[in-house]
């Protein structure tokens, strides 16, 4: 189990949910990495009784020696499954992964920090940001640069004081290159390459207390009070820690001025950088704590949040006062329960329970990921069809921590959780009925997205379960804590594990 585990639940909630520390079995990951194309599989039944695979190639872990280091570890041969060496019930789809010798003994390339990573993400010009999760007041941000993908350069560093929860670079512009990070404040962040260093520009949540705090002086001055104006740096440095906590925030990929956070106080604030007071408005957004919250796609007026009331409402900025709810929890079991010939395990157990992220498709405006606290499972949600799922990914067999569509390929979806694994997620089969060609070229506008949706579900809106990925890279014994795609292509993606970075090709 991952001896990081106990202090990351605790900051990454900011609030009063906790997630118990859960016993899973590691032995899959004894010798190393595991790791699996379920293309490759043939339709022929095995000797077990189960799903059967075609294991013509049974050198192949032979022949992994003489690979070269931009083998990807996603698309390598046939194991032998015969051997059997998982206990049952370890995850629902344990037939798929190799008990032989591991395909690699190492990743391709990996960065360690010193201290326990999770706050990720990857610009276009390949810097990736990641930043340290310890309890205390001794965290710090990391930059670091690979010119090739095979080997990381640190290029920049600097100390903070709470541990980041997420991290994000300003979309479309690189120079200035700025970043935003999230912790007891939301704040902007240069980075200038030819000095190695990393500044703090705006704390944007001390701006807003600020402006607060000038308005009640004048109104103070206003009935015959002193009217003080501004805080001193001294004051200001007293408040870190004492600000509602921001829990995820979102930079807008069309209109690179304006942002979105969300707080524990139940509050989402649009920010614009362009305004003289940085804040566009801030409202009400759930009945408790806010835990994630996005920019629907390509839209600077739509966006979408999740908490821990557990539902996932939409709002839209010219018209405030109302909210719609795409999915609350169940009342009852019988909610989400299958139709015939169908499957479904959306157990009465995550009823109530928070939801920590969401990620809306960058395809289709209507389709929205999310999973819940202590859940292996992810959601897959349509606000054409709101209430419940329309898809349940059930392939983790721990706690799920991140998910991210791909940046280029519809309906393809990497989560990673607990038990140690990136699973990559084919969704066309099961949202459209047919597979798409995915090496054709998708980008479109916004006017084409809206008139060829991607996510039309079947016509009867029945709920399906899909319990085996595509693809899953198994990262030896340390918890998955974070997944990025590189943007440009997204031929790769990254991960933090413990506190070591690593980054694979597809």
């Amino acid at each position: 189990m991952d001896p990081y585990r106990g202090s990351k639940r605790s900051s990454i909630s900011f609030g009063t949910f906790q997630r118990q520390p859960n016993s899973y079995m590691a032995s899959a990951y004894d010798g190393g990495l595991g790791l699996m194309q379920n293309s490759t599989f043939g339709n022929s039944s095995g000797n077990n009784g189960n799903t059967g695979f075609n294991t013509g190639n049974n050198s192949a872990s032979a022949n992994v020696a003489s690979r070269s280091p931009m083998y990807s570890p996603l698309q390598y041969s046939q194991f032998d499954y015969n051997q059997q060496a998982y206990s049952p019930g370890y995850s629902p789809f344990h037939p798929l992964r190799s008990p032989g010798p591991p395909v690699l003994t190492k990743p391709i390339c990996e960065y360690e920090a010193k201290h326990p990573l999770f706050g990720l993400d990857w610009s276009n010009e390949d810097f990736i940001c990641l930043g340290s999760y310890r309890d205390g007041s001794m965290n710090s941000l990391h930059v670091i640069h690979s010119g090739d993908l095979l080997s990381w350069e640190r290029v920049a560093e600097c100390n903070v004081t709470f541990p980041v929860s997420a991290i994000q670079w300003q979309p479309s512009l690189s120079h200035p290159r700025r970043f935003g990070t999230c912790s007891d404040s939301l704040r902007i962040w240069s980075f200038c390459e030819e000095e190695s260093a990393l500044r703090e520009q705006l704390n944007l949540s001390l701006c807003k207390y600020d402006k607060q705090q000038q308005g009640a002086s004048r109104t103070n001055a206003a009935a015959g009070g002193s009217g003080s104006v501004q805080n001193s740096p001294r004051q200001q440095q007293g408040l870190i820690g004492e600000l509602p906590p921001i829990t995820s925030f979102h930079w807008n990929p069309v209109d690179p001025n304006l942002l979105i956070s969300s707080s524990i106080d139940t509050t989402c604030i649009v920010w614009d950088l362009q305004s003289s007071n940085y804040v566009r408005t801030q409202l009400i957004a759930h009945d408790s704590e806010v835990f994630d919250v996005r920019f629907l796609t390509q839209t600077t007026q739509l966006f979408s949040s999740c908490g821990g009331d557990g539902s996932v409402r939409v709002f839209d900025l010219r018209c405030l006062a109302h909210s719609t709810i795409i999915y609350e929890p169940p009342s009852s079991p019988a909610t989400l329960q299958p139709s015939t010939g169908l499957t479904s395990s959306v157990a009465d157990s995550d009823e109530g329970i928070p939801l920590l992220r969401l990620e809306p498709s960058p395809f289709d405006p209507n389709v929205i990921a999310t999973f819940a606290l202590a859940s292996p499972r992810i959601l897959i949600l349509d606000m054409r069809n709101p209430g419940s799922p329309v898809l349940v990914l059930e392939g983790h067999s721990a706690s799920v921590n991140q998910i991210k569509w791909h940046p280029s390929k519809r309906n393809v979806l990497l989560t990673c959780a607990d038990d140690c694994q990136v699973l990559c997620w084919d969704l066309n089969n099961s949202i459209l009925g047919h597979p798409i060609d995915q090496d054709q070229d998708h980008t479109m506008d916004s006017s084409q997205q809206q008139s060829n949706p991607v996510a039309k579900w079947n016509s009867k809106n029945l709920l399906r379960t899909l319990d085996t990925p595509s693809m899953f890279y198994a990262n030896g014994r340390q918890e998955v804590n974070n997944i990025v795609w590189r943007p440009q292509g997204g031929d790769w993606f990254g991960n933090v594990a413990g506190n070591v970075f690593q980054n694979v090709k597809l």
